[in-house]
Formats: C-alpha cells, sequence, structure tokens
C-alpha cells in the first residue's frame, strides 16, 4: 500500500489566509486526523506556536509582525520569538 503525502502548501494557504490556526483547522487543510502528521509538515515551514491557548495556535513567520521585544499579538494570541 503506497503512503499518502501531504502538501504543505495547503498549510501555507489557509495560514496566509487567516493569519492564525488551531491544530484542528490545519488538520482539516491536510485532510488528515493526525497531529503528528501535521506537526511533521509544520517542521517544514518557518511557523510558530503561541504562548497564550496553551500553545494551539500556530501562524508562519512571514506572517508575525514581532516588535523590539519579540512579542507578537493576533486577535488576543500571542506569540513570542525564540
Amino acid at each position: 500500500m503506497r503512503t499518502q503525502t501531504y502538501d504543505t502548501h495547503k498549510l501555507q494557504t489557509l495560514l496566509k489566509r487567516r493569519k492564525i490556526a488551531t491544530m484542528d483547522e490545519l488538520k482539516d487543510a491536510l485532510g488528515t486526523k493526525s497531529n503528528i502528521t501535521v506537526s511533521r509538515k509544520l517542521n517544514e515551514l518557518a511557523c510558530y506556536s503561541s504562548y497564550s491557548h496553551r500553545s494551539s495556535y500556530y501562524t508562519l513567520d512571514e506572517i508575525a509582525h514581532f516588535d523590539e521585544r519579540g512579542l507578537w499579538q493576533c486577535r488576543s494570541i500571542y506569540f513570542s520569538k525564540p
């Protein structure tokens, strides 16, 4: 049986359109039920998880506009740059 492949472009498209997304939204975009699959695909992208809301939101580096302290907020969700 052939292993199914997933395209990171689908994640990029969703995040560029919405700026931030939850794991469930990312799973829907990829068409998978697996958190691990999404995590592997996110590792291929330059992305961040939120430090608020138990790290349940994700964004791309190119979307986040960090301030001089390395913080960025979007819709009351907070991200920090390591």
